[in-house]
């Protein structure tokens, strides 16, 4: 399926972008978890369901995570979402809230075009 061969490439730009940006887990001042570029295995988390099709490719929305912490977050999801509020930015905050509240009132948005959606990650990695 093109689709999802283009999703499986978002998720890859997704992961390079956020460990550029974060340059390790979000979390590794917090919880000391010791996740460094090069001393753990670094995923891309999204903040909001990946199901969520407005919001898959938006880069905004995903964080940098080592394993360890993204297990714990399967856990404790509401502590978790809380210490990454802390991190972020105001506006990522209100973003990652504004659409949290539009995916509980809306239906998956349909005909998202994924490969214009992964040039423009390839665009934003390249300016990283």
């Amino acid at each position: 399926n093109p689709a999802s061969q283009a999703k499986d490439r978002i998720q890859k730009l997704l992961r390079e972008i956020v460990i550029a940006r974060y340059k390790g887990c979000v979390l590794r001042h917090i919880r000391n978890c010791g996740g460094e570029v090069g001393e753990a295995v670094l995923q891309a988390d999204h903040l909001l369901p990946r199901s969520n099709s407005a919001t898959y490719a938006d880069s905004r929305l995903v964080v940098c995570v080592c394993k360890n912490c993204h297990g714990w977050k399967h856990w404790w999801k509401e502590e978790y979402d809380e210490l990454v509020k802390t991190i972020l930015p105001k506006e990522r905050v209100t973003l990652w809230e504004r659409a949290e509240k539009e995916r509980k009132t809306h239906r998956p948005h349909q005909g998202i075009n994924w490969n214009i959606e992964e040039l423009a990650l390839k665009q934003e990695l390249r300016k990283l």
